[in-house]
């Protein structure tokens, strides 16, 4: 077969066709650079560049939908440490139905708008440009953290349904604006990422109405404008039967934290589906660990419509030779 580029690679992808090799994708923080436009994208470039990835995975900080609902942040002073939430943006149940909609080309959203803009500049379109953004009850969840804990919003969910609904709704339309506005500077995909859809956090029903009902307008109002759409099921003990008809292209998680085992999801979806590492491997394991795993997850789907990659972002200590054992696995797969 010959050689594909980027896009043809992730396309045959998302289109169960043959490929010249399996594609891969890794994402991480730089905490100390992530507050500069330039430098992030810049710093997303590079990382892409040195490991030779075949998409683009934007990774801001993790607070960029909170800053500007006015959460207490202590941030960190090197590469290595993230934000801290220290005081929460939505203090009581009451407080959601008064949460502003904010104008996404400003503030914290609009700086991450400007780093779209630098980065799919440089890349050129030469590969998919995936901004990450949040669903709606994964935003309403930050919202609530602090630095005593971080289940407060599924107090909420069952005490005060009518006041987080109100709240839910307004924080839709804002990320719904902002889906568009990322396109729109320049982002040719979306990597939309809920950390609700567990079981462990909440039943099928909870977030049928409190997830499913704020999650599929944004989807929707994406589709044909994203060439790209990627889910990010977030924790253990993830709803994968209940996500997994999302008008999505390709799901992603930690499939090694399980279930379902990638064999399991190819059983129950006929999208693309990406992970396959664990994030502690790729951290601590050797180049021979991390090859053995990429082979075994490459095996698990056959090969077909499969981006390998960690199951969330990746440490900030990885190695560079696991990254690279990875992308060697990833080329000397027999298909």
């Amino acid at each position: 077969m010959k050689q594909m580029n980027k896009w043809e690679r992730i396309e045959a992808v998302l289109h169960g066709q043959e490929v010249d090799r399996i594609p891969m994708g890794f994402w991480r923080h730089f905490f100390l650079q992530e507050w500069a436009p330039r430098r992030l994208a810049e710093l997303t470039l590079s990382f892409h560049q040195q490991f030779d990835t075949d998409l683009v995975k934007l990774t801001p900080s993790g607070i960029y939908p909170l800053q500007d609902w006015g959460p207490t942040i202590r941030f960190g002073r090197d590469d290595y440490t993230g934000p801290e939430y220290v005081e929460a943006a939505v203090l009581s149940a009451e407080e959601w139905a008064n949460l502003p909609r904010l104008d996404v080309t400003k503030g914290s959203w609009g700086r991450e708008l400007e780093t779209i803009h630098h980065l799919a500049k440089a890349l050129d379109d030469t590969a998919p440009l995936l901004m990450t953004i949040y669903s709606p009850l994964t935003i309403a969840s930050f919202l609530c953290w602090d630095r005593n804990g971080r289940d407060r919003v599924t107090q909420d969910l069952q005490d005060a349904p009518r006041q987080l609904h109100a709240g839910l709704a307004t924080i839709r339309e804002v990320v719904m604006d902002y889906a568009a506005a990322c396109l729109d500077a320049g982002a040719t995909g979306l990597f939309f990422a809920t950390n609700m859809s567990s079981y462990d956090a909440l039943t099928g029903a909870e977030y049928q109405e409190f997830g499913v009902t704020y999650d599929l307008p944004i989807l929707e109002s994406v589709a044909g404008r994203s060439r790209v759409t990627m889910l990010h099921i977030c924790r253990k003990n993830i709803m994968f039967d209940l996500l997994a008809g999302y008008p999505v292209d390709a799901i992603h998680w930690a499939d090694r934290a399980g279930p379902p085992t990638l064999a399991e999801a190819r059983r129950l979806t006929g999208k693309a589906l990406s992970g396959g590492l664990a994030v502690q491997t790729l951290l601590k394991g050797t180049e021979e660990e991390v090859m053995a795993e990429a082979r075994e997850a490459i095996a698990q789907t056959g090969g077909r419509s499969f981006i390998l990659g960690a199951g969330c972002v990746i440490n900030t200590r990885t190695p560079a030779e696991n990254l690279y054992a990875a992308r060697h696995a990833s080329e000397r797969a027999v298909l």
